[in-house]
């Protein structure tokens, strides 16, 4: 069971071979508000890993990516964010300004059409294993339906993360 961060990446390691092989860069998203339980985790992979069951987190999708049609009107997106470097910037951040540096990010790609925040988590973590005190920071999530303006832009944009600490699971845009 995961229960700070500095164990994720032991357990990411664990589902970055697919047979056999690296699966190369990769970046995750992790439902952090279900910390101290199995965690459910998307991750975005050059090469598909392995589906794996494992007792501390599990795969949630293990297939490939689709292309994103040109003409959608509406995508439901969901994304676990850190907009800020800088612990102290991350703090109370208001919901009209999430939703105004979403709009930002995702500018010329797509639109957005609704967003609900919440629920919004510290996440505690350990900057190196052997760290005796835990770090702490505040993250976001953002959920809603977009509309696709741009699909080679929207698609470059779920390609990276959004924001910063993706070594702590955030950034990863999920599109469905």
């Amino acid at each position: 069971m995961i229960t700070d961060l500095s164990q994720v990446q032991l357990s990411l390691n664990k589902y970055t071979t697919s047979n056999g092989k690296d699966i190369g860069r990769f970046f995750y998203r992790l439902e952090w508000y279900r910390i101290g339980i199995s965690i459910p985790m998307d991750v975005y992979s050059e090469k598909m890993p392995v589906f794996q069951l494992r007792p501390e987190c599990q795969l949630t999708h293990t297939e490939e990516l689709q292309e994103l049609a040109s003409n959608t009107k509406e995508i439901k997106f969901k994304i676990f964010v850190i907009p800020y470097k800088t612990v102290d910037k991350n703090e109370d951040l208001t919901d009209d300004f999430l939703k105004n540096w979403f709009k930002k990010k995702i500018k010329g790609a797509a639109e957005l059409l609704t967003v609900e925040t919440g629920p919004n988590n510290r996440i505690y973590y350990k900057k190196k294993p052997e760290d005796k005190i835990l770090q702490q920071i505040q993250s976001y999530s953002l959920k809603g339906k977009l509309k696709c303006l741009d699909s080679k832009k929207l698609e470059i944009l779920r390609q990276s993360p959004i924001g910063y600490y993706d070594n702590l699971g955030c950034g990863l845009l999920d599109l469905e």
